[in-house]
């Protein structure tokens, strides 16, 4: 079934009844129409959604005593000189080089190497790599590592059964946890083994056993394990990965992939000047995506710590609180309240590299021109040096030109100025925001 948005047709037919029996039938047909636009519209958004999806998903065929085995497969990972999958381990168990064949070129085989393996074991998986050139389009799906079930969701996924077109999308239901394994309930072939399960369109599982109407799945989690243990990071493709999301506490976040940047040395004189110190180039990485905040913690966000702690807050919100715009950044926070802020809100302070990253990424949109921010990073004079630095209370600040009263810079600085302040004062014009990383295991 493809292009199905689960639950939203039975609202819609009791909604159509409530219509008929409060507004009367003219009115009920009128209001009924909109609704199903808007299911017509559920079904186009899904629709698409699911093509996306096809592109991370392959079909394997493996030769096993002079048979063919057919069975899917899922890309977790694009780099520049190959890409991986990951499928259950008995789709490609005895031959070490399957073939297979991706959606936008369904006619054309290729080659891939099978480079990790739990043989023997239902439930286990299996890793390949092919090498490049492959089709354009192809993406990485993510690993949904966060989401919880309770049995009775409507799951989706996809695969080669023999008696249907190849990537056909089916539904079922989920069941809940089998032991370590998830458990549902659908028409299910051996074709669907080593694919994804979907639930919300979210990938949580792989397709590990098939037993008629009945299928089991390795948890994300557990994936994200044998992946880690085969030396392989999944890495989904951005066109796969929520670039803003709203965070529990109601916060809108913007997400910042992994990745090298350029960066500078800069010498901060007095009197607003900076300049750039001329060496070899460099660059920082950052290791693991993550989401930082779009804007500043609020006073209000703040006092809303205050009030659920028993913190002290800073003077001015104690004295000028009533006065103060709720929607304003709170400022002179020390850095040791910012650390406990985010750590209530189960986040943290960014590191400088993430905050430069974030920075440069955004072309610095999610900066404030007035209020400079904490870092989690301890200051030391040379960025790169590997000595730990002497003066544990020093702490990086960050912030945009403006912000940090640079007034004359010498060479194209943004993103680039370092300053400390001492972790136990606070300053107005000194704010803060917070991160929060992406999920690896559960």
């Amino acid at each position: 079934m493809r292009g199905s948005t689960p639950g939203i047709s039975d609202f819609f037919r009791h909604a159509s009844v409530i219509l008929r029996a409060q507004c009367g039938w003219l009115h009920a047909c009128f209001l009924f129409g909109v609704v199903l636009v808007l299911l017509c519209l559920c079904d186009v958004a899904w629709a698409q959604d699911i093509v996306q999806v096809e592109k991370g998903v392959v079909k394997i065929t493996a030769q096993v005593d002079g048979k063919n085995r057919v069975g899917s497969g899922v890309v977790v990972r694009v780099d520049k000189e190959a890409l991986f999958i990951v499928t259950a381990a008995h789709v490609v168990e005895g031959d070490p080089k399957p073939t297979m064949t991706f959606s936008s070129q369904p006619q054309q085989p290729f080659v891939a190497q099978v480079v990790g393996i739990e043989g023997g074991d239902p439930q286990g998986l299996a890793a390949l790599r092919v090498a490049r050139p492959i089709p354009d389009g192809v993406v990485a799906l993510p690993l949904d590592l966060t989401t919880k079930v309770v049995g009775g969701e409507v799951i989706t996924f996809i695969g080669f059964p023999r008696t249907l077109p190849p990537w056909t999308v089916s539904t079922g239901s989920l069941s809940g946890m089998n032991g370590p394994t998830l458990a549902f309930q659908a028409l299910v072939e051996e074709g669907h083994s080593g694919g994804p399960l979907l639930l919300n369109g979210q990938m949580i599982g792989i397709v590990s056993e098939t037993r008629g109407r009945l299928g089991y799945a390795v948890p994300a989690s557990i994936v994200a394990v044998a992946l880690a243990g085969w030396r392989i990071e999944p890495r989904a493709s951005d066109s796969m990965m929520a670039q803003e999301k709203i965070s529990a506490d109601g916060v809108p976040m913007v997400l910042i992939r992994s990745g090298r940047i350029p960066t500078k040395m800069v010498e901060v004189f007095m009197g607003g000047r900076a300049e750039e110190v001329q060496g070899p180039a460099r660059s920082m990485y950052l290791a693991d995506d993550l989401y930082v905040e779009k804007t500043l913690v609020t006073n209000a966000r703040y006092r809303r710590f205050v009030d659920a702690t028993g913190a002290m807050p800073p003077a001015a919100l104690m004295e000028d609180g009533a006065s103060l715009d709720p929607d304003g950044s709170v400022e002179d926070v020390t850095w040791h309240d910012a650390v406990a802020y985010c750590r209530w809100a189960r986040k943290r302070l960014p590191t400088e590299d993430e905050w430069e990253k974030a920075a440069r990424d955004t072309q610095g949109r999610i900066l404030n021109d007035q209020v400079y921010e904490w870092t989690a990073t301890t200051y030391q004079e040379a960025r790169w040096n590997p000595t730990p630095p002497e003066d544990q209370t020093r702490k990086v600040i960050r912030g945009s030109l403006q912000a940090l009263g640079i007034r004359d810079a010498v060479g194209n600085l943004d993103y680039q100025i370092r300053m400390y302040g001492s972790a136990d004062e606070g300053m107005s014009s000194r704010g803060f925001r917070c991160v929060e990383d992406i999920r690896k295991e559960q």
